[in-house]
C-alpha cells in the first residue's frame, strides 16, 4: 500500500489556493485553513483542499497569509506538525528573524495572476516560475533539500537568496 503524501496550506487566496491545487495534482492530500471560514468552506466544496485545518502528519506546510501574520502562522504549523514549514510572502528578513527553527525556510514564488483570491487559483501557476528560497542559519540542509524537491515538482526554478 502506498501512503499518500500530505501537505498543509494556511491561507487560501490566489497563491495558497494555487498551491493546494498544484500539490493535489502531484499526489498530495491537502489540508487547508483560512482566516475566513467561508473561504475554507468554498475551498473544501470545490475540492481545492481535502480537509479544513492543519494535518499534524503533513510533511510540508505552506504559509500563504498576509505577511503580518506569517510568523504566528509559521510557529503554529511548527508546533502542530513535524514537517517542513515555508512561507510565500514577499518580505523576508522580518519573517526569517521571527521564526528560528531548523524546519523553517523562507520562500517567495514569483508568480501571480490578474485574478484574485480563491477564484483565481490555478494548479499551473508555478510552472516555469522563479521561487526564491531564503534559508536561515538555523534551517537544516535536509529540510532545504526536501523543500527544493517539492518546489521543483511544482515546475518552479529555485533561486537562493539571503533574507
Amino acid at each position: 500500500m502506498v501512503t499518500k503524501r500530505r501537505a498543509n496550506v494556511l491561507g487560501l487566496g490566489l497563491i495558497g489556493g494555487s498551491l493546494a491545487l498544484a500539490m493535489a495534482k502531484h499526489g498530495f492530500t491537502v489540508s487547508g485553513s483560512d482566516a475566513n471560514s467561508e473561504v475554507e468552506q468554498a475551498a473544501l466544496a470545490r475540492g481545492v483542499i481535502g480537509a479544513i485545518g492543519i494535518d499534524p502528519l503533513a510533511e510540508i506546510s505552506f504559509i500563504a497569509t498576509p505577511v503580518s501574520s506569517i510568523p504566528d502562522q509559521a510557529k503554529l504549523a511548527l508546533s502542530k506538525t513535524k514537517g517542513i514549514v515555508t512561507d510565500v510572502g514577499g518580505v523576508k528578513s522580518s519573517v526569517v528573524n521571527s521564526v528560528s527553527d531548523a524546519r523553517f525556510i523562507g520562500g517567495h514564488p514569483m508568480a501571480g495572476s490578474e485574478l484574485a483570491g480563491l477564484d483565481g487559483a490555478d494548479d499551473a501557476l508555478f510552472d516555469g516560475a522563479v521561487w526564491v528560497l531564503t534559508p536561515s542559519a538555523q534551517s537544516s540542509d535536509e529540510s532545504f533539500e526536501s523543500l527544493a524537491k517539492i518546489i521543483r515538482t511544482l515546475g518552479a526554478e529555485i533561486v537562493v537568496l539571503d533574507a
